[in-house]
């Protein structure tokens, strides 16, 4: 029977997850809450490095190992002790924050508990969770759509149909629902009554879930209800209680160590990962208070602090090399602190989201540099942003402005030649700089013209090709959305003038930190053909709270802008918004001219609409 099983085995894990390479455990049996050997076997073509370690998720634990290979032969072994809950490990093969084998962006699966057909089918669906979880920390397999997971759920489902009934298959209504939203109320009622036969807290919180995928609110409120009452301290309690917290106004530091003590005591929960929500708040007030002693004693209860950092700090920064800091020492320190817990992330082993992040907190603190007058400083991290290409518009800009303090003009003047005749997109003031050096240095101005129209060129063909990539058409999408008067606002009622779409939240800090330079052009446009409409959005929070933070906040700081609220994403979806701030400027003509997250070229843009 057990030669049935394994065969059975080998069988669907090729059909589900083919690999070049293999990585398989050294022995048979996998033992549990001990320290295992697998062994690695890369493909005939692979060199691998000196330097080169397994990187391991498993199926139950959200922390990356990362493990010594050492050389037996042809063949590489490599140990490690997973959690006892573990089915599954996956595995890449990396060296520092390079990928040397991801087995063609699938990874490496090796299933630990095979020894009867139970066991198997679990492993094997934790191998497809697994797959999931991975490609988002490893960044491996993005544009796997949800009809190609579902159809690998279904053939397994098919092999082993009692996995319809574990707590998983929630994962799976989920997906269904991504890709045919509406038309999966059947099988998710079955699995929600299967739930209510197991009777478990667990169980039924699923099954809340499930009415709440399918809009049957009337049956998850009484179930909410009845768990409730007999679970006052359980998870859905604790949920509750959390939503709750997230929702009060006035999160001051006592309120919120008295809801972390909450948390512990009454709810038993001391786990990092559920009182991070907590410290985060806790760290935003400490942040404002610009304390950095009791901002750093948080730190490790905090997940992503750098991130919160960078953020914060960029919000005091300006956001552009014109507007005025705001407490430069202390923005300038928590900036740099950024970098510094991403560079500890970094010397754990592969971070994939390194480089990136690296681009966009280097581009803070060079800023910050520039503005406290460190221009050598600030100009050597905002040119390691741009030898990783991680320059934007707005990036391209501060460079510039930066190079021109600590170079000579004929380093500036190569620079923004190479630019253009590298045939890359460039912000307006790279080709008004060019001409200024051209007339001090006295060179032939025909030459400066030639490199103008291949500037102006380039620039009319990037922003045609940005706009059909994102949008499809330069055509803007019709829209109504009521303003904080109550009135409608109808986007097709602007035609014939320039309009400005700005996608903002209340919690987003570099969407306030380009407030000012915002209402600048407001101010500068409002005796012209120009509308500015700000679209709150993605806010998570309910309708009424909302209009009344954002009106709030407009009023206290004495903005004229015409916010308009975007409740349930729906303009944010269709403007294919991923990241706020973003604008978009519509031409008179209708069509789409720009969407950049910066605002550093809107005032050169509209002018052109103007003339």
């Amino acid at each position: 029977m057990k030669k049935i099983y394994i065969l059975l085995f080998f069988t669907v894990v090729s059909n589900l997850f083919s690999q070049n390479g293999k990585i398989y455990l050294k022995n048979a049996k996998f033992k549990i809450g001990a320290e295992n050997t697998y062994v690695y076997e890369p493909s005939k073509e692979l060199t691998v490095p000196k330097g080169a370690v397994a990187t391991i998720l498993d199926s139950f634990s959200d922390e990356i190992q990362y493990k010594n290979l050492v050389q037996k032969g042809k063949k590489y072994e490599f140990t490690t002790k997973v959690a006892d809950s573990a089915r599954t490990i996956f595995v890449i093969i990396t060296e520092a924050q390079k990928i040397v084998d991801s087995n063609e962006k699938k990874g490496y699966i090796v299933y630990l508990r095979t020894q009867n057909e139970t066991e198997l089918s679990k492993s094997l669906l934790g191998g497809i969770i697994a797959q999931n979880y991975a490609n988002y920390r490893f960044q491996l397999n993005k544009n796997q759509k949800p009809e190609s997971k579902i159809a690998t759920y279904d053939s397994l489902y098919a092999k082993y149909p009692d996995l319809k009934k574990d707590k998983t298959y929630m994962s799976y209504l989920y997906l269904k629902n991504m890709a045919t939203p509406g038309q999966n109320k059947d099988i998710g009622v079955a699995f929600a009554n299967v739930c209510l036969q197991k009777n478990t807290e667990s169980d039924l919180v699923l099954a809340t879930q499930v009415y709440e995928l399918n809009n049957m609110s009337d049956e998850k409120e009484k179930l909410e209800k009845e768990i409730l009452a007999k679970y006052p301290s359980g998870s859905l309690a604790k949920t509750k209680f959390i939503g709750r917290f997230y929702n009060h106004k006035d999160k001051t530091e006592e309120y919120v160590l008295k809801s972390i003590d909450t948390c512990k005591t009454k709810y038993k929960d001391s786990s990092k990962e559920t009182l991070s929500s907590f410290y985060s708040s806790l760290l935003y007030t400490y942040l404002e208070e610009k304390n950095m002693e009791k901002i750093k004693s948080i730190e490790p209860y905090v997940y992503n602090a750098d991130y919160s950092y960078n953020n914060f700090a960029w919000g005091l920064s300006g956001g552009d090399l014109t507007m005025p800091v705001q407490q430069i020492d202390f923005a300038t320190n928590l900036s740099k602190r950024s970098l510094d817990l991403l560079e500890e992330k970094k010397n754990k082993g592969f971070y994939p989201d390194y480089q990136g992040l690296y681009n966009m907190y280097a581009d803070t603190y060079a800023l910050l540099l520039y503005k406290q007058g460190k221009f050598n400083e600030a100009f050597e991290y905002q040119n390691n942003v741009k030898n990783a290409g991680g320059l934007d518009t707005g990036g391209k800009e501060r460079y510039l402005a930066m190079m021109q303090k600590v170079k000579s003009k004929e380093e500036v003047r190569n620079y923004i030649e190479n630019e253009i005749n590298s045939n890359k997109s460039c912000p307006p003031v790279f080709i008004s700089t060019l001409k200024q050096i051209y007339i001090v240095q006295n060179l032939p101005l025909d030459q400066f013209e030639k490199l103008k129209d291949k500037f102006d060129k380039l620039a009319q063909e990037e922003k045609a090709k940005k706009i059909i990539d994102q949008f499809g058409s330069k055509t803007p999408t019709d829209f109504v959305l009521k303003n904080m008067d109550g009135k409608e606002v109808k986007l097709s009622d602007y035609k014939g003038k320039v309009v400005v779409l700005d996608f903002w939240a209340t919690w987003c800090g570099p969407c306030k930190a380009s407030f000012p330079k915002m209402q600048e052009l407001v101010t500068k446009y409002k005796e012209k053909e120009v509308t500015f409409l700000f679209i709150n959005t993605f806010e998570n929070k309910k309708e009424d709270e909302v209009f009344k933070n954002v009106t709030n906040y407009i009023t206290e700081k004495k903005y004229t802008f015409n916010v308009v609220f975007d409740s349930k994403n729906e303009v944010a979806t269709t403007y294919k918004v991923e990241g706020i701030p973003t604008r978009v400027l519509i031409g008179k003509n209708g069509d789409i001219l720009f969407s950049d997250h910066s605002n550093t070229s809107l005032a050169e843009l509209i002018d052109e609409q103007l003339k």
